[in-house]
């Protein structure tokens, strides 16, 4: 196997700020680059500006008139503090040392929002251009900005230089926005008519305790399931260089090594060799028409137009899930080819250690892109038939905006060779992949990673969708959720700053079972839980905007618009309903349950005919469907085959299709049950 991996350390962050600063050292006075041209600070109150010296020298800043300073320590780094900034712009700050001095342009004084979470706060505009291209061709706002920080999952000390750069919106800009934070912010520009700026730190497919310190964990206490995954992770260099080294043992006793690169010198990843012979791939991970009966190495291209190159730099290449349909899949290995030229390996013990699921990731520099078609092309070795799959369609490109692009619909294959037969023990003696736990799942490596260099920027508040990550223990998420704002809230000490939170959509097939597991629905009660019990906490009720076939459902408009009204009402202090019903009390009178609600706003309402997704159950703990009506202000639930009810749940499934409680201002009711009983995911 021609194939080296080689793991960094894996060791956690710790102290109160971690700061990045660029790669030329201490001397010069430099700013981390969310200090940058476009850059939006905090008004009203503290807006802290922070960067690097040579020790112990003396540094100015000045922005409209007010004028702040800091010494550098003996290691060089300096924090200055401006107080009392007054909404406006854009202004220049100058940041002057002893030897030099920094001018950054285009700076906004307004609020500043931080959006953080998993793949729902990460889907970007471009990806819901399907709903939202009105949107984006109108979008046009200079006084709202946002700096995305790059997706990184660092296993290294320190975090690498980070990447990205403050924009401002337009048609081309907000396609790289995340959906959920620009429609949020687009309706507080609206209301609020100050500048504003979203940080956007996100990462699909993460779990909580990944955004939490390592400290803030000890604290709340490691479940078994988080214990293991630290320890697998801290084992992750012994285990991965053991299974490689066994493998390609394996692959070598057993006549299924890879043969070596022929197709290159062939020219099979030169834009002008001739491809028409080529098969076309049906679909992506369709490999029946290529013969590849035993496994061997297959090639795929595809062509991507840039009619706009020289507006697109570095980018990256989202080739999805290499992973293969049968059950040994610890052996796809490939290299990937822009215009000819190597830019990188994939494979799913990479995938493994160092992306998320369903994604195998190459970073391209933007200097291979030629005006018109580019090539991209991957070399894949494979022990199996069937083919792995791989990205299509315009998903294939992740990039900085502004740029278009046409990518082909579809995948043009050649086997490059084919392996002999198995030996009939192979199955049997090929060494097992490794039971690495995604990184996703690894405590504090999003908070070490993507986090913590922000730590302490002045803002407004913050936005959090996540959850889905943490479905299989949801019993256990209202702590982390309450351990995780109080760590934040901690370290950036801003006191109590809006933390407003996404309560998770529906998803999967409807639910049709009354006394049915849901770790996404313990995941909500949750999030609701947070609310009632934390100090300026608001819930984003999402339950009817979801869909069953897509975890990345795309009505982000919606989602941005409830959390833009839970701050317009709580953060800014408009007079407005910003939720829809939530549970209060309930009394069991006879053989029915009256249940009393908060944020009824003008009134309850059954939205689209009788009330659905209630469940009711006596003291044997069995729910059944049960009828409910609204009476006034409450509801009353029950059911001719409970006598003696003693317990309510409503819309309690991953997925309670036609769940229709709502209020007259069309926010819909929160998922709640009334009783505390141990549910599926209890203890874990």
């Amino acid at each position: 196997m021609n194939f080296k991996l080689n793991l960094r350390s894996l060791a956690l962050f710790s102290g109160l700020m971690v700061t990045v600063f660029p790669v030329s050292g201490f001397g010069d006075v430099s700013l981390p680059s969310f200090f940058s041209d476009g850059a939006v600070l905090q008004r009203d109150t503290v807006a802290p500006v922070w960067g690097t010296a040579a020790p112990n020298e003396a540094v100015t800043l000045e922005l409209n008139g007010q004028t702040t300073s800091a010494t550098a320590g003996q290691d060089g780094k300096w924090c200055a503090t401006f107080k009392g900034l007054a909404a406006g712009g854009p202004f220049t700050l100058t940041v002057k040392g002893t030897s030099n001095s920094v001018t950054v342009q285009n700076v906004l004084v307004g609020d500043v929002w931080l959006c953080s979470g998993q793949s729902n706060m990460s889907l970007h505009m471009y990806e819901i251009a399907d709903v939202a291209q009105g949107d984006i061709a109108a979008a046009d706002d200079p006084l709202l900005h946002c700096f995305t920080v790059s997706s990184t999952a660092a296993d290294n000390v320190p975090v690498p230089p980070y990447e990205g750069k403050w924009e401002s919106t337009d048609p081309d800009s907000v396609k790289g926005y995340s959906a959920v934070a620009y429609y949020f912010a687009k309706e507080l520009r609206e209301q609020v008519k100050v500048p504003i700026g979203i940080i956007h730190c996100s990462y699909p497919g993460t779990c909580g305790e990944s955004w939490v310190r390592k400290e803030a964990l000890a604290g709340l206490g490691l479940g078994p399931q988080e214990a293991a995954v630290a320890q697998s992770w801290n084992n992750a260099d012994q285990t991965t260089q053991k299974f490689l080294s066994d493998l390609n043992d394996w692959e070598t006793k057993m006549g299924r090594q890879d043969p070596g690169n022929k197709g290159y010198a062939q020219g099979w990843a030169d834009p002008k060799t001739d491809v028409s012979t080529w098969t076309t791939l049906p679909t992506p991970g369709d490999w029946t028409s290529l013969g590849l009966v035993n496994g061997g190495v297959v090639w795929i291209r595809k062509t991507v137009n840039f009619p706009d190159q020289g507006k697109v730099k570095d980018f990256t290449l989202q080739l999805g899930n290499l992973q293969n349909f049968g059950k040994e899949s610890g052996n796809v290995l490939g290299t990937v080819y822009f215009n000819n030229q190597e830019v990188g390996e994939i494979g799913h013990v990479l995938k493994h250690i160092f992306t998320r699921p369903g994604d195998q990731l190459v970073k391209v520099p933007g200097s291979l892109i030629v005006h018109g078609a580019n090539v991209v092309a991957v070399r894949i070795f494979t022990q199996e038939e069937k083919g792995p799959l791989f990205g299509g369609g315009t998903g294939l490109i992740r990039a900085p905006f502004p740029f278009t692009m046409r990518v082909e619909p579809q995948w043009q294959a050649k086997v490059e060779a084919q392996l002999p037969p198995a030996p009939p023990d192979a199955a049997f003696t090929r060494p097992p992949t490794p039971n690495i736990p995604i990184m996703t799942r690894r405590p504090s490596l999003m908070f070490d990673s993507m986090l913590s260099p922000l730590v302490g920027y002045g803002m407004k508040g913050a936005a959090w969708y996540q959850g889905e990550g943490n479905a299989d223990r949801g019993e256990a998420y209202g702590s982390l959720l309450r351990g995780l704002i109080a760590d934040w809230r901690g370290l950036w000490k801003q006191g109590d700053f809006p933390f407003y939170i996404v309560q998770l959509a529906n998803i999967s097939p409807p639910a049709n079972d009354p006394n049915g597991k849901s770790g996404l629905a313990a995941v909500r009660e949750g999030q609701l839980q947070t609310w009632q019990r934390v100090a300026h906490t608001g819930l984003a009720v999402t339950i009817d905007v979801g869909d069953a076939n897509n975890i990345h459902y795309h009505n982000k408009k919606e989602v941005g618009h409830r959390l833009a009204l839970i701050a317009l009402a709580q953060t800014y202090g408009q007079k407005i309903e910003f939720s829809g019903p939530v549970i209060d009390s309930m009394a069991v009178e006879g053989n029915t349950i009256r249940l009393k609600f908060t944020h009824i706003g003008g009134g309850l309402v059954a939205k689209g005919g009788p009330l659905q997704q209630f469940v009711i159950a006596g003291a044997d703990q069995k729910f059944v469907w049960a009828d409910a009506t609204i009476d006034g202000d409450t509801v009353l639930v029950s059911s001719k085959d409970v006598a003696a009810p003693v317990a309510v749940r409503y819309a309690w499934a991953d997925n309670p299709a036609g769940c229709n409680l709502y209020n007259k201002e069309d926010l819909p009711a929160s998922p709640f049950r009334t009783d505390d009983w141990p549910l599926s995911t209890a203890g874990k």
